[in-house]
């Protein structure tokens, strides 16, 4: 075994890179967002998953009764639809990501009943679930972790030290009497290969996390299809994907170049510098891409597959030592995660012999395969330009986004308040308005009281006193003329008072009206 020296990590052991994504990748978080964690929007042709801060939601709401009715059933489409119906995502969404598939956004609102069906009843036989993305829990940007991508390159590397080993792993797998054997067999295999754990010669490479730009998420239907045209398959969950063409990815690798150049050393003293890394990636996910192609999207109810990847095939086919080929995340397929001489140990069929494996391909939408990237090497001075400028971006996204949603808040906020302030206003009012009308309600029953104690002529001058009115004066006044001469004076001062408030006692009058004033007067002298 080589003598081995401390890792060392200096400027000629950093190398950069550009990542480019080729087809959809699924990194994905092990959560799953449940039907009450999102809303879907649609407008028109578009449509859109916006996951939302239902804790915030619902303590906007405490005091709303109707909400809390809702929530007290425990019905979850109930609760749903109330979602559907009453949330605001431009203020309560964590994030929005576009869903090219309308089809599938109708499906997802459906969920627990999200939408009525052509009977006028709700469904409820759609989970509704959606398998999250990884996220940088500051900005919740997407990102490709340095592990998937040093995972996917270390692959192809022990496919290739497998090749050149007398005792393969499938050899050791074959030796083995039972699994706990098997499992001690294959990881002497590789311990010769890379070393123990403690120093193990990947430990040479250091991947750092790639983060997508800012809203650089779709979601996207997985469907599994098969080989055979009539066979349907597995059903998964839709899941959140980095789409080609999403923007510019940037990210490093670092190698150990404690021996002067910047490389993976192997137990056996046998250096993988850059160029060897990038020829056996190339030459192992290159060799995949293309029986994949040949295997499944060959056949006629796959054609679609096969002429979308056109492009990609086209950059595949030019590769060069400066640009690495690698399969990352969810749905790489078996052929892509193994060792070329270790196909899986599939269940034994009717005639005794293995199943077959790799018969079914998980396609976004139907139609992309997952996790094709590529790695461009650059200067250090593209890398450092392009970080800046994607880094730059992203914070520029995610200030607008703050501010916009600060903003939207605000008049959330401002429209609450004002909300608010009026229903306290109409409170009040009602309440003015409840009080007016006892009082007059009070008054009524006195002047009731009142009147009941009086004689009917009295009774009669009492509610001219109390609401003066022209008609009941003049009934009044020709009342008055049977009445005997103490109440008509009672009455003649009734009706001066009464005619003064109501401007008619003095100033241009009718004739009529002047000869009723003398006729009063004459009784007040």
């Amino acid at each position: 075994m080589a003598d081995r020296k401390p890792r060392v990590w200096q400027n000629k052991g950093f190398i950069p890179f550009r990542l480019e994504v080729l087809t959809p990748v699924f990194i994905g978080s092990g959560d799953t967002l449940s039907p009450l964690e999102y809303v879907i929007r649609r407008e028109g042709s578009k449509a859109r998953l916006c996951r939302i801060d239902l804790q915030s939601w619902l303590m906007e709401h405490a005091a709303d009764q109707s909400v809390q009715n809702v929530i007290a059933t425990g019905d979850i489409a109930r609760i749903r639809r109330m979602l559907d119906e009453k949330l605001d995502e431009n203020i309560y969404a964590i994030s929005s990501s576009p869903i090219e598939d309308v089809t599938l956004a109708d499906e997802l609102r459906r969920a627990f009943g999200g939408q009525q069906n052509a009977r006028g009843g709700f469904q409820k036989d759609k989970t509704g679930d959606v398998d999250a993305a990884l996220r940088n829990p500051v900005d919740s940007c997407l990102y490709i972790p340095g592990s998937s991508l040093k995972g996917a390159i270390s692959t192809p590397l022990i496919n290739w030290l497998d090749k050149l080993s007398p005792v393969s792993l499938l050899n050791a797998m074959k030796q083995a009497t039972e699994r706990r054997m098997e499992n001690r067999l294959i990881a002497k295999q590789m311990e010769k290969m890379f070393g123990s754990i403690s120093d193990h010669a990947m430990q040479a490479l250091k991947v750092s996390d790639v983060v997508a730009p800012f809203a650089a998420c779709a979601v996207v239907r997985a469907k599994e299809r098969s080989r055979k045209p009539d066979k349907k398959g597995t059903p998964k969950k839709p899941c959140e994907v980095i789409l080609p063409g999403s923007g510019e990815m940037w990210g490093r690798l670092m190698l150990d170049s404690a021996g002067g150049t910047p490389c993976i050393t192997l137990p056996n003293g046998t250096n993988i510098p850059l160029p060897d890394i990038i020829r056996h990636c190339n030459a192992f996910y290159g060799k995949r891409f293309l029986e994949e192609k040949n295997k499944f999207y060959s056949l006629p109810h796959l054609r679609e597959v096969s002429t979308a990847l056109r492009d990609v095939e086209a950059r595949v086919l030019a590769l060069d030592g400066q640009t690495l080929l690698l399969r990352v995340g969810h749905y790489s397929h078996v052929e892509c995660v193994t060792v070329e001489n270790n196909q899986p140990q599939t269940r034994k069929g009717k005639n005794g012999s293995p199943m077959p494996f790799g018969t079914t391909r998980t396609l976004a939408n139907g139609k992309l395969p997952f996790g094709w990237v590529l790695l461009h090497f650059c200067s250090m001075a593209e890398y450092e330009k392009g970080l800046e400028k994607a880094e730059a971006l992203r914070r520029a996204a995610v200030h607008e986004q703050t501010q916009h949603l600060l903003h939207l808040r605000q008049k959330a906020e401002a429209r609450a308040e004002q909300a608010v302030t009026l229903a306290r206003q109409k409170e009040a009012r009602q309440l003015a308005d409840a009080q007016r009308a006892a009082e007059e309600k009070r008054k009524q029953q006195e002047l009731a009281q009142r009147m009941a104690e009086l004689s009917p002529e009295e009774a009669r001058l009492l509610q001219l006193a109390v609401a003066p009115s022209e008609a009941l004066s003049m009934e009044i006044y020709k009342e008055m003329h049977g009445w005997n001469p103490e109440m008509q004076c009672k009455a003649a001062e009734a009706l001066r008072d009464c005619w003064r408030a109501l401007g008619k006692w003095s100033g241009k009058q009718s004739e009529k009206q002047k000869a009723k004033v003398k006729e009063v007067a004459a009784l007040l002298a």
